[in-house]
């Protein structure tokens, strides 16, 4: 297996993860109330799974070793500009699932799917070409043994079954539209 396979195996499991988050904001839009644990569920997924561990894996492990072989390749600084771009609306969309803000909430996690979909598809073609003219089997095998290593421990983030039957009854849904209210068990934010 190569880092590159590994990184697509990531973000296709990333982009579930934004199937449902934009699952979710249809149900917002729709009118209708999403738990705000189902949110948080999320969240922790992008900062534990997304960021935490696929993110900076990319950023301590894979791209300083194509930064080495191509230092002046300015796709490559563009993609880690847009790993600080997604922290801020992580960032965004917790304040905003704190203080119960739903149009915030949604706002910022509309920009963040969008975001992040773009990316995956971004970062792939860039980084396949890189790896491939650049680095060694040697080298890539070498990274490919610390993503393994490090995705055991965040594994577990990767479990949507129940979230799916919640917000994904059809599997290939994934429209998204405007918020209007977020809405716990406990209570409603606008």
């Amino acid at each position: 297996m190569k880092s590159t396979e590994i990184i697509v195996q990531d973000h296709i499991i990333i982009r579930h993860g934004l199937d449902i988050v934009d699952a979710m904001l249809g149900k917002l839009q729709d009118g209708q109330r999403i738990e705000i644990f189902d949110a948080t569920t999320m969240l922790k997924f992008m900062r534990l799974f997304g960021d935490q561990y696929h993110q900076a894996m990319e950023e301590n492990v894979l791209f300083p070793a194509l930064l080495r072989a191509a230092p002046d390749d300015t796709a490559l600084s563009q993609l880690l500009s847009e790993h600080g771009n997604e922290r801020t609306l992580v960032d965004e969309i917790e304040a905003a699932l704190m203080s119960r803000r739903g149009l915030a909430f949604f706002n910022s996690s509309h920009q963040l799917t969008a975001l992040l979909r773009k990316h995956c598809e971004r970062e792939e073609i860039i980084v396949h070409a890189l790896a491939e003219s650049c680095l060694s089997k040697q080298q890539d095998d070498e990274i490919v043994v610390a993503f393994v290593t490090n995705r055991a421990r965040v594994e577990s983030y990767t479990n949507f079954s129940r979230l799916e039957r919640r917000y994904l009854p059809n599997p290939s849904t994934t429209a998204v539209r405007p918020a209007h209210r977020l809405a716990s068990a406990g209570g409603s934010a606008s």
